[in-house]
């Protein structure tokens, strides 16, 4: 099975300019975007992803994310070639148009739980840890920062919303997401049902299945 690691995590925010973030102020700002986020019911936005590899090789994807909580959201990949994962708070689908399959899932936790808590918006501000703030670059103040035993890039611009988030994995790999056109509507909950076309072989791997 073709599996995509998921984005490695989202935040949004608005929140003071960071041109001159440092030291207690760099936390502040942090620490009041991760509670701006729980503000919002739901949004979509344009990504796009790079995963360096280690040996020295990348992949690019791009798509378009929307999200409506409690706990459900689509990524749509549209390069470079077709997927989704689609939730609708109780079954996951991830579903690939070319291979004609469709994967019935419970959780995303097998590939990052990280991601689901950032999407949920059950990331409270107090379990993050800012680690460093490393500077500003073209507008773009960049933040260390550790939830749980993970590790994370962020970068804030000016207007104090996210440009890019950033993760290295235990084997070197880079994975950065920017994202882009973000509006902060909550889209149309019939977005986040989804049933198989017919003729796609449907797989069942959530826990219990088969039992």
């Amino acid at each position: 099975m073709r599996q995509l690691l998921l984005l490695a995590g989202l935040l949004f925010s608005f929140s003071a300019p960071v041109a001159a973030a440092t030291g207690q102020t760099a936390k502040q700002h942090l620490l009041h975007s991760l509670q701006q986020l729980s503000k919002h019911t739901g949004f979509q936005c344009d990504f796009a992803q790079r995963i360096g590899y280690a040996d020295g090789g990348s992949q690019l994807y791009g798509g378009q994310i929307a999200v409506l909580r409690p706990a459900r959201f689509r990524w749509h990949y549209d390069s470079p070639y077709e997927q989704l994962y689609v939730g609708d708070g109780k079954v996951i689908w991830h579903y690939e148009p070319d291979l004609m399959q469709a994967e019935r899932m419970d959780s995303l936790d097998a590939v990052d739980p990280v991601v689901m808590q950032l999407l949920d918006g059950r990331i409270k501000a107090e379990a993050v840890t800012l680690l460093g703030f490393d500077g500003v670059s073209e507008g773009v103040g960049r933040y260390h920062v550790r939830l749980g035993q993970r590790e994370f890039w962020l970068g804030l611009d000016d207007a104090g919303t996210l440009a890019y988030i950033e993760s290295l994995d235990a084997l070197g790999n880079r994975n950065r997401v920017m994202l882009t056109g973000c509006v902060f509507v909550a889209p149309d909950a019939k977005r986040f049902s989804f049933v198989p076309p017919a003729g796609v072989d449907v797989i069942d791997v959530r826990s219990g299945a088969g039992r």
